[in-house]
């Protein structure tokens, strides 16, 4: 099978597989990115849930002691 390769072929297909590793960390350096992105969004809307919580008891203590004075 080697012997049939040419020098020519030979570096036509180290090109092809060092052009498509090139472009799988590319690819991969793209996607980690958006996936730190979404994390940090995602840990902004938590806090943003756990205040809308802390407020909302806080409404319905105040309510609570309207009803009972």
């Amino acid at each position: 099978m080697l012997d049939n390769l040419t020098h020519f072929e030979f570096l036509m297909v180290a090109g092809g597989l060092v052009a498509g590793w090139v472009k799988f960390q590319n690819d991969y350096g793209k996607l980690s990115s958006r996936v730190h992105a979404l994390e940090s969004d995602n840990a902004e809307f938590k806090a943003d849930v756990k205040q809308l919580l802390k407020d909302i008891q806080e409404v319905k203590l105040l309510l609570a002691k309207n009803k009972v004075e």
